[in-house]
């Protein structure tokens, strides 16, 4: 039995390569300004540098009002009473030296 289930394994089809796509003209972009057709310097000694424009691409500064917290906040929730439950991620070594990672739960009951 297992050396039929190898056999029927072999003999599984595999698709083929992807089906083309259709290609897409990009809608050409309003050249206006020194990058214009027909466009002639001003002097012999004149470069013009033509791009496309990159603005949209540019990431714009954040509002004032935004202000960022200082660090993470504790994963601590207050079970019973006084007593709060929190979990924390700690990084020890081992006696060779290299890094242990662990994740610890804490049960905080105060005295």
């Amino acid at each position: 039995m297992p050396a039929m289930s190898m056999v029927m394994l072999q003999v599984v089809t595999v698709a083929g390569p992807p089906a083309p796509q259709p290609h897409v003209v990009p809608k050409p972009i309003e050249v206006t300004g020194p990058c214009a057709a027909g466009h002639q310097p001003r002097q012999d000694d004149e470069i013009v540098v033509c791009a496309r424009p990159q603005e949209a691409f540019r990431l714009r500064p954040l509002p004032d009002r935004y202000v960022p917290t200082k660090g993470v906040p504790k994963a601590e929730v207050k079970v019973f009473g006084n007593a709060k439950l929190s979990a924390e991620a700690e990084q020890g070594a081992d006696a060779q030296g290299g890094p242990i990672n662990r994740a610890m739960v804490r049960l905080k009951i105060p005295f």
